[in-house]
């Protein structure tokens, strides 16, 4: 399915507090930032994590199918979607095949760091890097979660318009694989104390989150979005 005609319609989940949103916009590129807390072990959000097939809106796929989807969890290793038919014997097989993004730095239980560029974004000169940090709260009774997907390159599209399109797909692939987990009771955690890399090498690149004005609840459902129409060049 065309990611460009593909109608987002956010689903309903738990009320795990959070905060998302399109952190930083320029001409070029965009940050987009979810966080939440959530009543789960580092390990239980790790598996949830590696197996996309079981929370990937299948509406955001390339072959109309999430049964497909895997991650293999090592450097080099691809976040594909395998196309597969059922032959006349009752029988799966693969027909194709489709790379969202490559494992660039795999930490279990704490950082999954990717290199890609999402649905519409695969046809431009762009890219994008989602890192997930996962750590245990400091008071141990649960865990915080983040998505930062950071995009930068030459692309056709509006960012103002792309931007927000890109972050509501991403926000739902989050909420998704966050919603079999309870939801902590306290108030919605204050992201500035939060850092998105958490392993133990420096990072040049780390840097917190700022606290946001704008507290969002996993439980809010937006209307339908629409993904900007591709650019008339692109093959439909």
């Amino acid at each position: 399915m065309k990611y460009a005609h593909v109608t987002l319609a956010l689903l309903a989940a738990t009320s795990t507090p959070a905060l998302g949103e399109v952190k930083a916009e320029a001409e070029d590129g965009f940050n987009i930032i979810h966080v939440a807390t959530v009543n789960a072990t580092p390990d239980e959000i790790w598996r949830r994590l590696l197996s996309p097939k079981d929370y990937w809106n299948k509406a955001h796929s390339w072959s109309g199918s999430a049964a497909g989807f895997y991650i293999d969890a090592q450097a080099n290793g691809c976040f594909c979607e395998l196309f597969q038919e059922t032959d006349s014997n009752g029988k799966v097989k693969t027909v194709g095949s489709v790379e969202h993004m490559r494992v660039i730095f795999a930490q279990p239980g704490k950082v999954l760091r990717m290199q890609g560029a999402l649905g519409p974004l695969q046809s431009e000169a762009v890219i994008g890097t989602l890192t997930v940090a996962i750590a245990p709260t400091k008071e141990g009774s649960g865990t915080t979660v983040s998505f930062s997907y950071v995009v930068g390159g030459y692309m056709r599209y509006k960012v103002p318009e792309i931007a927000p399109a890109v972050d509501k797909v991403l926000g739902e692939q989050f909420k998704n694989m966050l919603s079999p987990f309870a939801a902590k009771e306290d108030e919605a955690p204050k992201s500035d104390g939060f850092r998105l890399d958490v392993e133990k090498i420096a990072d040049p690149a780390a840097r917190d989150v700022g606290t946001s004005d704008a507290e969002t609840s996993l439980d809010d459902a937006p209307g339908d979005v629409s993904l900007p129409e591709a650019p008339p060049s692109e093959p439909r």
